[in-house]
């Protein structure tokens, strides 16, 4: 795949989490994102894609920034999925998110769409799908097909 000379318009994801040190962790060993720079107990960045990474910033720290935000007894609302290329694929990302600390949601089924999925909560409760499309690709341009 080519990568465009100009950034995405998304280039960050942030997460708030409880423990950066837990949630640097479960990223870099877990789910295999390269650590790009760490703030200890602060902020860790991960390359997560071509111009793409994600930002784990210590929650408390948030509100100076982003104005009132916290954790609540409910999952936040929102997930965050990763497509790959086969069925094995997401056992293999579902049982190594779980080895690293995830809490399982929804182990890796056959769906009737046609693919499989499988979903798990980080140490924060963010919640990452893993998903085989049979139908779901990339062109060398980057435009999305198949969904």
């Amino acid at each position: 795949m080519t990568v465009p000379a100009v950034p995405p318009p998304v280039s960050a994801i942030t997460l708030g989490v409880r423990d950066v040190e837990r949630s640097t962790t479960f990223y870099a060993d877990g789910l295999g994102f390269r650590v790009l720079n760490s703030i200890p107990g602060e902020i860790t960045f991960l390359q997560i894609g071509p111009g793409l990474m994600l930002a784990l910033w210590n929650v408390s720290s948030m509100p100076g920034e982003y104005g009132a935000v916290g954790h609540g007894e409910l999952a936040p609302p929102m997930s965050l999925g990763h497509n790959v290329g086969d069925a094995a694929t997401v056992r293999r990302m579902f049982d190594a998110a779980v080895a690293a600390g995830a809490s399982a949601i929804n182990p890796p089924t056959a769906q009737e769409w046609g693919g499989t999925s499988a979903c798990v909560a980080d140490p924060d409760g963010f919640r990452w799908d893993f998903v085989w499309n049979p139908a779901f690709s990339v062109d060398d341009d980057g435009t999305i097909r198949g969904v």
